[in-house]
């Protein structure tokens, strides 16, 4: 039977991501993204995985405070970094990043070891068969959607009283 350490029972799996400010070069992203990583071996975590930062148009406009300003911010240098730490360390961790006034927006949230990046699905096509005899069908793969005259009734078809007796 093997024996767990205490201290890996109490480790956790956590993910930062965050914004950094868009006026720092791209070398001292790095370098702040580096630091991170430093913070979270000093306070006893280990690194797992991540994404490097790079700048992107943020989805909305956020304001941080810098030097007693509010300074507005349209685009930043994102990552994410995947780290396991101590649960009690975390608050540590999180209130460093605080201090940082070139750290726009951050989130740490708890996850899984597992890979969970995001990646696009395959786009669905549709199929259709287009006539009622399936020795004739032909196959429609387009993928477009069939135009519908919004002005014109559906069809419905009609069943006569001795067919649906057969089917009894």
């Amino acid at each position: 039977m093997t024996e767990i350490n205490e201290t890996m029972v109490d480790n956790r799996v956590y993910e930062i991501s965050f914004i950094f400010d868009n006026k720092i070069d791209e070398s001292a992203a790095l370098g702040k993204a580096e630091q991170l990583k430093q913070s979270i071996a000093t306070l006893g975590g280990s690194f797992i995985s991540e994404e490097t930062p790079y700048m992107r148009e943020l989805a909305y406009e956020m304001i941080r405070v810098q030097n007693n300003v509010n300074v507005r911010f349209n685009e930043g240098y994102f990552g994410w970094i995947k780290f396991e730490m101590d649960a009690d360390k975390v608050k540590e961790f999180e209130k460093a990043i605080k201090l940082d006034e070139q750290v726009v927006r951050y989130i740490v949230v708890k996850t899984v070891r597992d890979n969970t990046v995001y990646t696009k699905r395959a786009p669905v096509i549709k199929a259709e068969v287009l006539a009622s005899n399936e020795d004739d069908a032909i196959i429609d793969t387009t993928g477009e959607p069939d135009s519908i005259d919004p002005l014109k009734e559906p069809e419905i078809a009609e069943v006569s009283v001795a067919a649906s007796e057969e089917i009894k």
